[in-house]
């Protein structure tokens, strides 16, 4: 009975958790594009299936022998919104059906099926143990077309990367490869779950389907919160990168000496050089930049590279560059037009690998967070 309860308390508490997900993201976005709209939809029908299992286990609402038996089949629609997001996350929805319309006339087929053979049992035209065989059947046939789908979500991750080189620029889907791998966990669950309905004396519903709903509630939560954050970042990052490639402005090296020093040494001339080449191409902003990278393209060695932005720059390669990256981060920082960006999105699209590289070296260089430099000059 405790482990009945402790199930039941999560199980509500997930759905709660996933109501709470949908209004927050809808009262955080102005605008509710596609990816988003799927990515809700995705929680909301796994939030409602868990719901209304809680609400029968405990026959809070459905009262009367067609009622307590008319069961929302929820769980048809949850892997199809999460490959219409994927589909739309991707940008490929002219190249790939998102299978939308078939979704919903399964969805609605299965209730027009499940209201007819309710009423021919409360006719007594059919068996009552006809709703159990229709139960596992539907099941199962929600099973298939959920595996049908995440086998196709499998192919467009890992095997047509072709079909979206621009998405891959900004993200690179590892987040959703966990997800798909993780997700695997879920249908042997669920597989497990038919098996024993179908088939098994000792176990029956809701023991059979416990873990199959705590951890597909897990897992899915999870994946809202990372695809809705992970959105928001690619589209900030698409504009921000629209923007540094119109902007013209960079400061030359000649610009950061003293004007007293009229005749700058040849350190300073071959560096100045080498210095104004990073901004014009505004190399600073690629994350995979090195030194050797960065030699090959000004034709010199990188011991000499080195040794040359050493004697020029307080610090060594990685400060310098990270300083220059620092400086564009600020200007967005300060720009209001970039005020509901989110500070990972800047950083990625400065140049660093990662959010909190971006917090290292921008603390190293100004002394605050960026979330702090952002608050105070706003």
């Amino acid at each position: 009975m405790r482990i009945s309860a402790i199930f039941d308390f999560l199980l509500l508490a997930g759905a709660i958790h996933g109501f709470l997900f949908i209004m927050g993201t809808f009262l955080l976005r102005k605008k509710i594009e596609k990816p988003v709209l799927f990515l809700n939809l995705f929680v909301l029908f796994l939030s409602l299936n868990n719901f209304q299992s809680w609400l029968m286990d405990k026959e809070l609402v459905f009262v009367g022998p067609f009622m307590e038996n008319f069961i929302f089949p929820w769980n048809i629609l949850i892997v199809p919104m999460f490959y219409a997001f994927l589909v739309y996350f991707l940008g490929i929805e002219k190249k790939r059906w998102p299978f939308l319309k078939f979704s919903i006339v399964f969805f609605v087929v299965a209730l027009v099926a499940r209201a007819y053979l309710i009423k021919a049992v409360s006719n007594q035209t059919l068996e009552a143990s006809s709703i159990t065989d229709y139960n596992n059947l539907e099941d199962f046939l929600a099973l298939a077309y959920s595996i049908f789908l995440y086998v196709k979500s499998i192919r467009l991750v890992f095997k047509y990367q072709q079909l979206y080189p621009n998405v891959l620029k900004f993200d690179n889907l590892k987040w959703i490869r966990l997800f798909l791998k993780l997700g695997g966990i879920v249908f042997v669950f669920w597989t497990i779950a038919i098996l024993f309905n179908t088939f098994s004396s000792v176990f029956d519903p809701p023991y059979t389907y416990y873990p199959l709903r705590l951890s597909s509630s897990i897992l899915i939560y999870w994946v809202g919160y990372q695809g809705f954050f992970r959105y928001v970042t690619l589209k900030n990052r698409i504009a921000l990168r629209a923007d540094l490639k119109k902007s013209k402005k960079y400061t030359r090296f000649e610009d950061l000496v003293e004007r007293r020093e009229q005749n700058l040494s040849k350190s300073k001339e071959t560096f100045g050089r080498i210095h104004n080449f990073i901004l014009e191409n505004k190399r600073y902003l690629d994350p995979h930049l090195s030194l050797e990278t960065l030699g090959g393209e000004v034709n010199m060695g990188t011991s000499s590279l080195s040794k040359l932005i050493n004697e020029n720059v307080q610090g060594n390669f990685p400060d310098y560059i990270n300083q220059l990256r620092v400086e564009e981060a600020k200007k967005i920082l300060l720009n209001p037009e970039f005020g509901n960006y989110t500070i990972a999105s800047i950083g990625l699209e400065c140049g660093f690998n990662s959010k909190s590289s971006f917090y290292t070296a921008f603390g190293k260089t100004t002394g605050k967070t960026p979330t702090v430099f952002r608050k105070e000059t706003n």
